[in-house]
């Protein structure tokens, strides 16, 4: 159950294109992160767009010329291995660069940050990884 943090200048990516990119990377991270994709899971996962004025992002000292987006991903310490990690990056990364349309070297930051299950509360109380990943996948969304 990621929550995901996007960054990125304000005409980069309209509401459609932003529901597509929610749509399929919150599947994806599910995926990586081994989680069931039920209704419940998915209402779970949290995808946060801050859009910025193109005259404030920034390429070293001027004004930027590419749409450079950074996203944050941050997850329950130990439910990605290495290779998730990499699958995440290179995944994300792909689904941004599609909306982006660039072929090469796709402008895309991502940080995956690892939180402790005892730093991370949802309901009330402690995450339980183990437990999202035990439950049933026809569980009702939030």
């Amino acid at each position: 159950m990621p929550m995901i943090i996007v960054h990125a200048p304000e005409a980069v990516f309209d509401v459609k294109a932003r529901r597509s990119i929610v749509g399929e990377l919150t599947d994806f991270a599910l995926e990586c992160e081994t989680l069931p994709k039920s209704p419940f899971v998915k209402s779970t996962v949290w995808t946060y767009f801050n859009l910025y004025d193109q005259d404030t992002v920034f390429m070293g000292e001027a004004e930027a010329t590419t749409n450079v987006v950074s996203v944050q991903i941050f997850v329950i310490e130990g439910g990605l291995d290495s290779d998730a990690k990499m699958r995440l990056i290179e995944g994300a990364t792909t689904i941004f660069g599609r909306l982006l349309c660039t072929s090469d070297l796709i402008p895309v930051y991502i940080i995956i940050h690892e939180v402790p299950e005892e730093n991370w509360g949802i309901f009330g109380r402690k995450a339980d990884l183990a437990a999202f990943r035990a439950s049933p996948i026809d569980a009702a969304a939030l």
